[in-house]
């Protein structure tokens, strides 16, 4: 075999290779789904809708949307077990990739956020939004309603966030008013209100209230010899400071963000 023969060998190896190697991948994509429904609690045609549904989000917004129900996570934590489906199939968004995992024997459910969908999808107010959406629906059985409504749950946020150039919850929505906001003013006003009044009353009569208890009695009628304070009893309560149960942005590590609950 000459030389001319041994290299034409080497470049049709070469290009079988990398044919073999594109159809590996391409079959590795095709492996899963936007819908994964291995606990059995859909039917084909919801799953089918439901994958056309995500399909045109994840085109519009440039994000990913993964939704897995499975019969058992085994002895994995929630947390981790969602932050690795998202890791391994739903972070090539080009804005990010938020995932729903739901296990059947556990009757739990757990939402992730990758780094990037955390700034759009917050945890402190994006994913109580989404619990808010779907949570009843997935008590209730109907899997297909609850999954559906994630999804547009997803794709309002991701409208609010381009429309308004920030999180949702990140600021009063117009026209909405914030009820701390409503409270601080009604006190403050009770307050300004109080004191006008009492201003205006004092400048209609001669009689003022004194600064001191002292300025009410007669001077040198009443001498006072000793001073000293009496308690009666003495009770200390001790509490310890607690903190917060709200998860932040962490997640478990590795820029992930979420949350989620029993049903």
């Amino acid at each position: 075999m000459n030389n001319a023969q041994c290299v034409m060998r080497n470049v049709k190896i070469l290009i079988l290779s990398l044919l073999i190697l594109s159809v590996s991948q391409i079959a590795s994509a095709a492996q899963i789904e936007s819908v994964t429904d291995e606990a059995g609690v859909l039917k084909a045609t919801e799953v089918e809708l439901l994958n056309q549904r995500i399909r045109k989000i994840e085109q519009a917004h440039k994000i990913k949307i993964g939704v897995a129900f499975v019969k058992s996570i085994g002895n994995s934590d929630m947390v981790r077990a969602s932050n690795n489906f998202l890791d391994q199939y739903f972070k090539k968004g080009m804005n990010g990739g938020i995932v729903l995992l739901v296990a059947m024997d556990k009757r739990k459910y757990e939402m992730s956020t990758d780094r990037r969908m955390i700034n759009i999808i917050t945890d402190y107010e994006g994913i109580p939004f989404l619990k808010d959406k779907f949570q009843s629906d997935l008590s209730a059985g109907n899997y297909y309603n609850a999954t559906n409504n994630f999804i547009d749950g997803v794709d309002e946020l991701l409208t609010y966030y381009e429309t308004n150039g920030e999180a949702y919850g990140t600021s009063t929505a117009p026209g909405v008013l914030d009820p701390v906001t409503a409270v601080l003013s009604a006190v403050m006003a009770i307050f300004f209100g109080v004191m006008i009044r009492s201003s205006l009353i004092g400048k209609m009569s001669n009689v003022h209230h004194s600064l001191a208890a002292l300025d009410y009695l007669q001077k040198n009628t009443v001498k006072l010899t000793e001073n000293r304070d009496t308690f009666l009893f003495m009770n200390v309560q001790r509490r310890a400071r607690g903190g917060s149960s709200r998860r932040g942005g962490g997640h478990g590590g590795g820029g992930h963000g979420g949350g989620g609950g029993s049903f």
